[in-house]
């Protein structure tokens, strides 16, 4: 993370992508939105950007001086994992009993919705995952700080928002290809509507809802037996070593990519985030938005 104390817009976006890893982000954050992912199957790109916005309302903030808010994540941060956990096994729950989901008897099932959309779960997700990734927020603020003291605050605004942008920055990587190549129509995310019965009732319920639920339902428990065991900081040593090299990655990266402005990097990153927005927010197709996936 010492790459961000330069306050450069480039160094703070390769400090996100870093951080991503840390022990603290990476837990919480990366199966936040795998689960969210399976959940959605459609309009990934869009659900990144609401995730994004829910750290944002998090890191934002912390970036620009309320080091206060930090500090109170800090100091819950076990009361923080225990309402995480209990969130992500409601969540693992409402991943199969969602929208779209009956249970009915069986002479009248119905098939579910495949193309429902669930924005303030996954905003609620990336405020949470904000929050819980707040540990890497302080270093983030120094380096804003000294943005601010050089006179120029719209490139503190620009540091912070980079910051986030980075952290986030291979998720939407990941969602732009998976928008790219159509990855939704794949056997794994298309899957199946399975039956499962109790008693005189079915209820019927999509192959990706049940891997949704499955990776809510384990993130929860881990968040638990984090918090419980008073290890909430706990990392195995493989993410620690990863973590080590990214942090040297980034710092060749930086060399290589600080011989183009500060002011061209801040531009080359506003352009790459809204070419992402426009592309996640183009309209879809007529019988993609409305028509039910039938089997």
């Amino acid at each position: 993370m010492d790459i961000i104390f330069s306050a450069s817009i480039i160094a703070s976006f390769l400090a996100g992508m870093v951080a991503l890893f840390a022990p603290c982000c990476i837990t919480v954050l990366l199966p936040a939105y795998l689960a969210s992912a399976f959940r959605e199957k459609r309009h990934i790109l869009k659900m990144t950007f609401v995730f994004f916005s829910g750290i944002a309302v998090i890191l934002i903030p912390i970036g620009l001086g309320a080091a206060w808010l930090a500090e109170l994540f800090n100091d819950f941060h076990r009361e923080m994992y225990i309402f995480g956990g209990f969130l992500m096994i409601v969540l693992a729950v409402f991943s199969v009993f969602g929208k779209g989901i009956a249970m009915i008897p069986m002479p009248n099932r119905t098939v579910p919705s495949m193309n429902a959309t669930h924005p303030k779960s996954v905003f609620l997700l990336g405020m949470f995952s904000g929050a819980a990734t707040s540990c890497c927020a302080p270093v983030l603020a120094g380096a804003v700080t000294l943005a601010v003291v050089s006179g120029a605050f719209w490139k503190a605004m620009i540091v912070v928002f980079a910051y986030v942008f980075g952290m986030t920055f291979p998720l939407f990587i990941a969602a732009y290809l998976y928008d790219w190549f159509k990855i939704e129509n794949s056997k794994l995310i298309a899957g199946k509507i399975l039956e499962i019965k109790f008693g005189t009732k079915t209820l019927l319920v999509h192959s990706t809802n049940i891997l949704a639920a499955a990776v809510f339902a384990a993130m929860g428990v881990t968040l638990l037996a984090l918090a419980f065991s008073g290890n909430v900081f706990w990392a195995p040593s493989v993410q620690a070593g990863i973590g080590k090299f990214l942090n040297i990655w980034s710092q060749r990266v930086l060399e290589a990519l600080s011989v183009i402005p500060d002011v061209a990097w801040g531009i080359i990153i506003i352009i790459i985030f809204f070419t992402l927005y426009l592309r996640g927010w183009k309209k879809l197709p007529q019988h993609e938005t409305n028509q039910p996936n039938k089997q």
